[in-house]
């Protein structure tokens, strides 16, 4: 429903300001002056969206007056009301206020009516262009971000497939080509396979958020014991915690035959893995934790999983679009930390996809900790 229409009429004889109020009130917003001065501190404290203006008046006139909310309110439309023997004010408020119309007294209900329709109308489609003119600039704006990322994320995933498959191939040219000792031969080796597993992590990412993009992905849903997943997560990542020199501690608030719950297993370690992966991997110092907890003080009951790190932190403006593909704070932590930056926007699709969603509490400096909440469906 629109809105009513704001109008200020300013005129020195109160009879013309009461005949004015009780003529339009029920169509509009009213509101009146007895000078120039009352109008400017009407206009400073409301919306107004059509002034009209007497000529003659002490201390300012009309056109004074006019010119005025021209200068600092230029957007609702002016009326001068005067009378015949003033052309000069008609031409200067034509020429330096830039008055919509101006309406002879004593003025005429049904041909002011008329007046304020159009001038109103006309400021209606001026504002309504002006919307839609920030709103194209706007989206502009961000297709132009958007395709900038995504050039960026193109280049980076060059860079992210190239480096390893170089590591492949230069290693095992190596290898065949040069007689080497058993332990050298067994570490290119190593690295050949590192850099596999490192092209197929690449090659995963990729086609999973292909497949998000497109809604290809369906929710496999069957009963799991989610300490399990735990604690096979644990064991994962436990030897990349120990190479860093990170703690890497698991709390589970279940027994193990309390955790027997329905939900898409595969999506749920998606979700932890990349978290846990981006802990370990932004935390210099201190420790990692992860773990669950269930959720009766909201309904229905939720599982809420957590990854808890004391890394640096992300700012509070980061933390807005860190989840976005291809958005600029996922690109800033790639380009420091290495991978795609896909890893956030992976996991909060497949929350999405179990029910649920993802949130984040940060403070720089500080750490972060990541909730991810799903409907929990326990089976007894």
């Amino acid at each position: 429903m629109r809105r009513k229409f704001s109008i200020l009429y300013v005129d020195d004889e109160e009879s013309n300001l009461r005949i004015f109020k009780d003529t339009f009130r029920r169509n509009y917003i009213i509101f009146t002056a007895i000078s120039g001065k009352e109008g400017i501190e009407i206009l400073d404290n409301n919306t107004i969206d059509l002034v009209l203006s007497d000529q003659r008046m002490p201390e300012m006139t009309g056109v004074e007056f006019l010119r005025y909310t021209m200068d600092k309110y230029p957007e609702p439309n002016r009326i001068l009301i005067t009378g015949y023997s003033d052309i000069s004010a008609i031409e200067n408020a034509i020429n330096h206020a830039h008055i919509f119309q101006y309406v002879q007294k004593p003025w005429n209900e049904k041909k002011l009516s008329s007046v304020i329709k159009s001038a109103l109308s006309i400021y209606d489609l001026e504002q309504e262009n002006k919307k839609q003119k920030t709103e194209l600039i706007e989206a502009k704006r961000k297709a132009e971000e958007s395709d900038r990322l995504k050039t960026e994320f193109i280049q980076n995933m060059s860079h992210e497939i190239r480096t390893p498959l170089n590591s492949i191939l230069g290693f095992s040219g190596l290898i065949k080509e040069s007689e080497l000792p058993a332990k050298e031969q067994g570490r290119y080796i190593d690295i050949i396979l590192n850099s596999g597993n490192q092209l197929v992590r690449v090659i995963d990412d990729i086609l999973e958020i292909s497949f998000l993009e497109t809604k290809q992905v369906k929710v496999i849903d069957k009963k799991i014991c989610l300490n399990d997943l735990f604690s096979e997560i644990s064991i994962v990542f436990n030897s990349k915690a120990n190479e860093n020199e990170i703690p890497l501690y698991l709390k589970k608030e279940l027994s193990d035959k309390e955790s027997f719950l329905v939900t898409d297993v595969s999506k749920l370690r998606k979700i932890l893995c990349n978290l846990i992966e981006n802990a370990l991997k932004f935390t210099k110092e201190g420790f990692v934790e992860f773990g669950y907890r269930i959720r009766t003080d909201c309904k229905p009951v939720s599982l809420e999983m957590y990854v808890k790190d004391t890394g640096p932190g992300i700012s509070p403006e980061k933390q807005e679009i860190i989840f976005s593909r291809f958005s600029q704070g996922a690109r800033d932590l790639s380009n420091s930390y290495g991978g795609l930056g896909l890893g956030l926007s992976i996991a909060k699709e497949n929350a999405i996809l179990l029910g649920g969603g993802i949130t984040l509490e940060s403070e720089e400096g500080k750490g972060a900790t990541f909730f991810v909440t799903i409907p929990y469906e326990p089976v007894n």
